[in-house]
Order: C-alpha cells, then structure tokens, then sequence
C-alpha cells in the first residue's frame, strides 16, 4: 500500500488529489440533481421523492464499515479511483439503456444507489489520503480548500442539472458524468505516492471492523464528537428536507424561490469556504464545532419567521457562511487524533454517524410536518441544536484543552 513517508512535492499531489476530486465530484453532482428532478417532474409523487432520498443514502450507510477496513487494509489511491470507475461505469450503462427507450424509473434507483455506495467506499479513501499526503500544520487549509470547492460544485451542479434537463435529453447529464469521472480518474492516477508501511497482522474484515470500532470505544474524543453529530444532525434534517416545502407553504408556488433559497445556501457556503481556507490553522477546533452548531441552531431556528423570501434568503446565506467551518474542523480533528492505519475506519464510521441522520430525520420529521406548522419544528430544532451545541463544548472542554496546547509548545 502507497503513503507519503516524505512530504517533498506534497502541494502537487494535493493539487492533483483536489482538483480529481472536484471535476469528478461536479459531474456526479449535475447527474445526481438531473435524475431527481426528472423523478420529481415525470411522477410528481412525493413517495418517489423520499424512495429517492433513501437510494442516495442507505447504501452508503451500509457499505462504509467495509469500505473503512478496504482504506485502512488496500491501496488508498486506487481504491478511490475504483470506486469512480465503477460509478462511471454504472452510469454508462444507465445511458445506453436510456438511448434504447428503457426508462423505467426503478432503474435510476438503482444507479442513484450505485452512486451512493461507490460514495461511501471513496469518502474514507479520500480523506485518509489527505492526511497521507499533507503535513499536518497544513491540514485545516487543504481542507478548507477541499470544501470550498465541494460548496462551489453544489453551488453550479443545480443549475447546470437544470439546464440540461430542459433542453437535453437526460442521457446528456449522464455522459457528462462519465466524462467527468474519467478526467477525474486520469488526474488521480498522476499521484505519486511511496508504499505506506502496514505493520499490522491480517485478519478478517469483520475482525478489522470490530477492530475499528474498539479503537474508537477507546478515543473518548471522537466518539464524543460521532454521538454530537449524531444528534446535532437529525435536528438539522428538517432545514434540510422541510425547507421546499416550507417555502412553497409561507412564500408561494414559485420555482424560482426554491432556486433563490438554494443559491443563497450554496453562495453562503462558497464564501465561508474562501474565509475558512485563508486560514492556515484552526487551533480552537472543538470550539470551532461548536459555534457553528450554535450558529445552525439560531439560524434554522429563526428561518421559519423570515417575514418575505428576501429575508429567508438571507438567514439561509448566513447560515451558510457559517457552516464550511464545520467540516473543516472535524476533519482535521480526525486526520490529527488518529492512527494512520485506522484513519480509513474511523472516517467510515463517522460517516455511518452522519450519513444516517437523513434517512431518520426524513421518517420522522416528513410526517410532522403535515401535523404542525413548519415553523414550529425549525424553531423547536434550533433551540435544541443551540443546547446541543453548549453541552458539547462543555462535554469537551478537557479535550478542548488539550487540543489548544499542542499550540504553545
């Protein structure tokens, strides 16, 4: 297996690593916004919708504890392009059986879920290469760098995704995202990485998991930080997957303020992000974590009382200005605190901690919404998300400060 032990030439490899990323990222992300408005559009069931939802999630969720063992056991690097070509692949396969007037929709399930786990195998990877491959004291910018343009993509993707869908053919979208992937995974194979040493006996993937997830029971400081977001991210569902049809409730029937409402999030993002990367070093990491799920729960707790869509746009803007701070954080925090060769599982498992809260927030707070006034559920989530937020710095403050020290040596 392949790992930097020198860091010469590190900002190229990084860069090649980025930039891969982003271009494949991108034409995932057009595809995956073309697919499920072509859904919304030809069924305009809502029970499609959340079929959709789930496909683009549960199969992460499943294949993260074995896709943490391969990125810990096999070759990062390739690993990751892996599981790009096997998207594109997937995809492909998707265009051709649409250029031959085979469009059942259950199909672009099964691709939706297809891209979900080759998600859930390259997210680790990816993430436990940055830290292979960047100096430490370098961590918080590259990361901060790596989210603004993952905001910049989401900022662009459904625009783009719109585009195609009213003027080609859904087939385009989907060739866009294999080309997409095969630029990404030419960038990728550039990188020049020296053989990562593996001191470890081999075992069973189970045993290596169960591994995994003991070598986390023993880090009270990540575990800390998975059971956090775990909670802070099932409150923060309803933002998420209540705010279309919020705006469509309070605001009215228009395309265009769903369209509004999403850019002012993405734009806010992107900004954020710029801000985030400027800074070399966020020593106050857990501080950091929690003024934002602070900051979330003020916004997302104010929102429901935008007065016009103009001020909704705004609250939604300054949320996320705020919010590239905390995946920058976290994920420095992680690449800093653990062990290289358990890097890959403890990535997967805090990806599990996340990537469940959507399907579970959907279950629960989908069918609230149609008993309350919306509103009523962002402000009674924001409330508990500030609460959250408070204790968890509390709960911290031990690791918190031991994190801040490493700075005054």
């Amino acid at each position: 297996m392949e790992q930097t032990s020198s860091y010469q030439n590190w900002q190229r490899r990084i860069g090649l690593l980025l930039s891969s990323q982003t271009v494949s990222m991108f034409g995932s992300m057009v595809s995956g916004f073309a697919v499920v408005w072509y859904i919304t559009l030809r069924t305009g069931s809502g029970l499609w919708v959340t079929y959709a939802t789930l496909a683009n999630t549960i199969p992460s969720v499943i294949i993260s504890l074995w896709a943490g063992v391969w990125a810990d056991r096999y070759n990062r690097k390739y690993l990751a392009m892996l599981a790009d070509f096997g998207i594109a692949l997937v995809t492909l396969l998707m265009a051709i059986l649409f250029a031959m007037g085979i469009r059942d929709l259950w199909l672009l399930l099964l691709l939706l879920a297809a891209r979900s786990a080759g998600n859930g195998i390259q997210s680790p990877s990816v993430n436990a290469l940055i830290a292979d491959i960047v100096p430490e004291g370098h961590l918080s910018r590259i990361n901060g760098i790596y989210n603004t343009l993952s905001s910049f993509s989401q900022l662009m993707a459904p625009a783009m995704g719109g585009v195609i869908l009213a003027n080609f053919d859904l087939r385009f979208a989907f060739g866009l995202d294999v080309v997409t992937a095969i630029i990404g995974i030419s960038m990728m194979s550039l990188i020049k990485l020296q053989q990562r040493k593996d001191t470890r006996v081999q075992a069973s993937v189970l045993t290596e998991m169960l591994a995994g997830l003991h070598y986390i029971k023993m880090k009270p400081m990540i575990l800390g930080l998975m059971v956090a977001y775990f909670i802070f991210f099932i409150l923060l569902a309803p933002a998420s997957v209540l705010s279309p049809v919020f705006v469509e409730r309070a605001y009215g029937n228009n395309v265009m303020f769903l369209t509004w409402s999403e850019v002012a999030w993405s734009l806010g993002t992107v900004i954020g992000g710029v801000l985030v990367a400027l800074k070399k070093v966020i020593k106050d990491k857990i501080g950091a974590i929690a003024f934002v799920m602070i900051i979330c729960g003020i916004v997302f707790g104010l929102i429901g009382f935008a007065p016009t869509i103009w001020w909704y746009c705004v609250i939604m803007a300054l949320g996320g200005l705020a919010f590239p701070l905390l995946p920058t954080a976290d994920t420095t925090l992680i690449q800093e605190n653990v062990e290289n060769n358990y890097m890959g599982r403890v990535f997967s498992v805090f990806g599990i901690f996340v990537g469940a809260t959507t399907p579970i927030g959907t279950l629960f707070f989908g069918p609230l919404a149609d008993a309350i006034n919306i509103k009523w559920i962002f402000l009674g989530t924001g409330i508990l998300n500030i609460i959250v937020g408070v204790i968890f710095l509390t709960a911290m403050s031990k690791y918190r400060h031991q994190e801040l020290q490493k700075y005054q040596q």
